[in-house]
C-alpha cells in the first residue's frame, strides 16, 4: 500500500470515525452509567413477603363464598392475611385488573380490600410508615418509572412522600421494584443512549437501524487496527510532539478488543431477541370447586394458598389448589442468586415443600408432572414431546434475575429448538419460554457484554467495565479534537 493509498485511507476512517463515534460515545457513556444505576438505586428493607397463618378450618369454603356473591367464573383466587384473625379470599373477575377481597368467615366485600393489600405489603418492603404513603395506583402498562424490563402487569404503585415509589403484585404478595426520581431519569437517560429509546417504546425500523449502526462500527475498528499497524513502521509518520494522536491510536488498538467484545455481542443479541411471552389469563367455574377437595386443602394451617390452572382448554381452566403448610421454608421472595459466572449449571436445590390438590376430585397431583401437562397446553403441542421437568429456585444460568418469578418448574422438550419453557407453579403462568438459540445469546451477553466469567466481586467488574468504559469514550473524544483542530 503506497502512501497516497494509506492517505486516503485515513481520510475515509476519520470521516467514518466522525459519525460513527457519537454512537460509541452514547454507548461507553450509557454502559458507564449502568454500573452507577445499580449500585444508587434504592433497596428493600425486606424481600421476603409478610409471613402469612391461614387457618381456615373453620372459615366458609370459597366456593360457598362464591356462589353467595354470585360469581360463577373467575380467573384468579388467593387466600391473604390482611390482619390477624382476619382472612379475605382475593378473586379476580375475568377480563378485569384489580381484584375483590371477600372476608373468609361473612362471606362480605371488603371494600377497597386490594388498595389496603398493597399498602400493608409496601410498609412491609420499605420499611416506611403508613403516614407517609401518598397514594396507591392501579398500574395496567409500562412507562419511564416502570419499564417493561420489569415484566409483571398489572402492579399497584404506592407513592410515597420522600419520593420512594414501590410497585407491588399483590396476586403473590410480591415486591417488583422500588423507584424514585434518581433512578426514573437515569434509567430514562440509558435507554435513550443505549437503547435508543423513550417511554420504554419501539420505534418502527430501530432494530435494523442498530444493526447497521453496529456493524458500521465493527468495520471502523477493524480498519483502525489496520492502520495502526500499516502507520507504525513509517518514518513519515512518526508521532513526536503530537501527544492527542499518539494517546489516540494506542488507546484504540489497546481497546480494540474489547470494543469488539461490546459490538459483536450487541449485535448478536439486538439481533436474537426473544419475542415476548404471550400467558392465557385463565377462566375457572365456580362449579368445578369440590367441598371434598376444599376441606381436603384446608385440613391444617396454611401460609399459602392459591388456584392455580393445571390444565387449559383455550381460556377455559381445570382448577387445582397450590397449598403451603405452616413450618416450610417460605416459597416466594426466596432469591438467592448463585454465582454469576455459573452459566453451564441451572441453579437447583431442594424442592418447595408445596402441594397441588385437584379442586374438583380431591387428588394429590405431581407438580412437576402437571408442568408439564400445562406446557403442552400452552403450545398446542402432544405432551409426550416434553422430556423432562426440574425445579428451579434461584436465578442463574439461563434464568436470570430479569425473568422475575420463583420458584418455577423447567419443562424441557424433544423439539428440534430444544425449547424449554419456565412456569411459575404458583401462578400457572409461563414465566420465560428459552431455544438454544436464546440460550446462546444469553451466553454471549453474559460472557462478553457484562463480563460475568470474571472470577472476582461484582463492584470490582463494575469497577474495570467502567473504566474500560470510559477510556474508549476518552478515545472518541481525541478523535474529535483532532478532526476538529486539523479543519
Amino acid at each position: 500500500m503506497n502512501a497516497s493509498q494509506l492517505k486516503k485511507l485515513m481520510k475515509f476512517h476519520r470521516g467514518f470515525g466522525m459519525v460513527l463515534g457519537i454512537l460509541v460515545l452514547m454507548w461507553s457513556l450509557t454502559g458507564v452509567l449502568h454500573p452507577i444505576m445499580s449500585a444508587t438505586q434504592p433497596q428493600p428493607a425486606k424481600r421476603m413477603p409478610p409471613f402469612q397463618q391461614l387457618d381456615l378450618e373453620h372459615a366458609m369454603p370459597v366456593s360457598r363464598v362464591l356462589q353467595q356473591q354470585q360469581i360463577t367464573q373467575f380467573s384468579a383466587l388467593q387466600a391473604i392475611e390482611l390482619q390477624p384473625k382476619l382472612v379475605a379470599y382475593r378473586v379476580l373477575k375475568p377480563n378485569q385488573n384489580s381484584a375483590e377481597y371477600y372476608d373468609s368467615q361473612t362471606s362480605q366485600l371488603i371494600k377497597n380490600g386490594e388498595q389496603n393489600d398493597v399498602k400493608r405489603l409496601a410498609l412491609w418492603y420499605t420499611g416506611l410508615a403508613k403516614e407517609q404513603i401518598i397514594s396507591a395506583t392501579l398500574i395496567t402498562e409500562f412507562s419511564d418509572d416502570y419499564p417493561s424490563v420489569n415484566r409483571l402487569l398489572p402492579v399497584w404503585r404506592v407513592s410515597f412522600d420522600n419520593g420512594l415509589r414501590a410497585y407491588i403484585d399483590p396476586s403473590q404478595s410480591r415486591l417488583s421494584t422500588i423507584s424514585n426520581d434518581q433512578k426514573m431519569w437515569m434509567a430514562r437517560i440509558f435507554r435513550l443512549g443505549h437503547t435508543w429509546t423513550w417511554g420504554d417504546q419501539a420505534w418502527l425500523g430501530q432494530t435494523i437501524i442498530m444493526q447497521i449502526a453496529l456493524v458500521g462500527i465493527l468495520v471502523l475498528v477493524v480498519m483502525g487496527v489496520g492502520l495502526f499497524f500499516k502507520i507504525h513502521n513509517r518514518k513519515n509518520h512518526r508521532l513526536r510532539q503530537k501527544p492527542s494522536r499518539f494517546l489516540h491510536r494506542y488507546l484504540g488498538i489497546s481497546l480494540s478488543v474489547f470494543i469488539l467484545l461490546w459490538v459483536l455481542s450487541g449485535f448478536y443479541y439486538v439481533w436474537q431477541k426473544k419475542p415476548d411471552v404471550k400467558n392465557i389469563q385463565p377462566i375457572f367455574n365456580t362449579q368445578d370447586l369440590s367441598l371434598e377437595a376444599w376441606q381436603t386443602a384446608t385440613q391444617q394451617p396454611l401460609q399459602r394458598l392459591n388456584l392455580v390452572p393445571i390444565a387449559l382448554n383455550n381460556a377455559q381452566a381445570v382448577a387445582g389448589f397450590m397449598v403451603q403448610f405452616v413450618g416450610t421454608p417460605q416459597m416466594q421472595g426466596s432469591m438467592t442468586a448463585v454465582k454469576e459466572h455459573d452459566h453451564h449449571n441451572q441453579a437447583k436445590s431442594a424442592a418447595p415443600t408445596i402441594e397441588l390438590i385437584d379442586a374438583k376430585t380431591s387428588a394429590k397431583l405431581d407438580i412437576l408432572e402437571q408442568s408439564k401437562r400445562l406446557a403442552a397446553n400452552y403450545l398446542h403441542i402432544p405432551a409426550h414431546q416434553f422430556t423432562q421437568s426440574s425445579w428451579v429456585t434461584s436465578f442463574s444460568g439461563e434464568y436470570g434475575f430479569i425473568n422475575k418469578r420463583l420458584p418455577v418448574v423447567k419443562v424441557e422438550t424433544s423439539l428440534n429448538n430444544q425449547l424449554r419453557l419456565y412456569i411459575e407453579p404458583s401462578s400457572g403462568l409461563i414465566a420465560a419460554q428459552v431455544t438454544q438459540q436464546d440460550a446462546l445469546e444469553g451466553f454471549s451477553f453474559a460472557y462478553l457484554h457484562k463480563w460475568t466469567w470474571l472470577p472476582i466481586d461484582k463492584t470490582l467488574r463494575d469497577i474495570l467495565l467502567v473504566t474500560l468504559a470510559g477510556l474508549i469514550a476518552l478515545m472518541v473524544i481525541l478523535g474529535f479534537w483532532m478532526q476538529t483542530q486539523k479543519r
